[in-house]
């Protein structure tokens, strides 16, 4: 399986190509990473062995404030929170969903 050829995209002053596959990310918010491979240890994760198997197994650092929103709005943009704006947005809101 193949995809279009497109462009490539350019955000915060580097050039990204696009891939040449379909491309997936997971990430997997509040967990720690010894939780997910013990799963896999004990045969109760059979997809995520083998998403670390075949695939690629990063662990990242939380942006602060740590609060999902923010965090994955940084991993989108590739921008720290404070760049964003999403993360004093957020505190002052309240919202803690």
């Amino acid at each position: 399986m193949s995809i279009e050829r497109f462009p490539d995209v350019i955000a915060n002053g580097r050039r990204y190509r696009m891939p040449s596959t379909p491309t997936v990310m997971v990430c997997i918010d509040g967990s720690e990473p010894g939780y997910i491979e013990r799963a896999i240890d004990a045969g109760l994760a059979p997809n995520f062995a083998r998403l670390m198997r075949d695939g690629a197994d990063l662990t990242a650092l939380s942006a602060m404030p740590s609060f999902t929103n923010p965090n994955n709005i940084s991993i989108i943009t590739g921008r720290p929170p404070p760049s964003t704006d999403r993360g004093k947005l957020f505190l002052r809101s309240g919202n803690w969903h």
